[in-house]
């Protein structure tokens, strides 16, 4: 994990995609300003699309539930995915993770994360993640 927290914000949204790539998915960086809560996003048939909120934090960090919030309002009506995960090299509130876990947002915290890049377990197989319906979530019926 040394070499996760020794990377800047930047570095570390690039090495999210790069795992995600290893995974199997089709995977892009586009965090920057005003990027409504995906700095990576990929594509993984029959999975689907995913959106990635990285929050890179000094060690001992915690991400809040505002964050979860957020993810949720933004990943299918903006990004048009199936599945959203907020990624931190530090830890979560309770709160958040309690709020992730009812709502949907996945979340991976240093021991997951250490799981998906050292371990070798792809981020689908950790989060469990469904494969996709066939109508998108956020699309209503004509």
């Amino acid at each position: 994990m040394s070499e996760l927290d020794a990377m800047d914000d930047q570095q570390f949204e690039y090495a999210l995609r790069d795992l995600l790539v290893r995974d199997g998915w089709a995977a892009t960086k586009v965090g920057r300003g005003g990027d409504q809560a995906a700095d990576v996003i990929g594509v993984l048939i029959p999975l689907g699309r995913i959106v990635v909120q990285a929050k890179y934090t000094r060690v001992g960090g915690k991400v809040g539930s505002s964050v979860m919030y957020e993810v949720n309002g933004t990943a299918g009506p903006s990004h048009r995915a199936n599945h959203a995960v907020v990624v931190t090299n530090g830890s979560f509130t309770r709160d958040a993770m309690a709020w992730g876990d009812r709502h949907g947002v996945h979340w991976i915290d240093r021991d997951r994360l250490d799981q998906w890049a050292h371990k070798g377990k792809a981020l689908h197989e950790l989060l469990r993640l469904p494969a996709r319906r066939a109508r998108l979530p956020w699309r209503r019926a004509a």
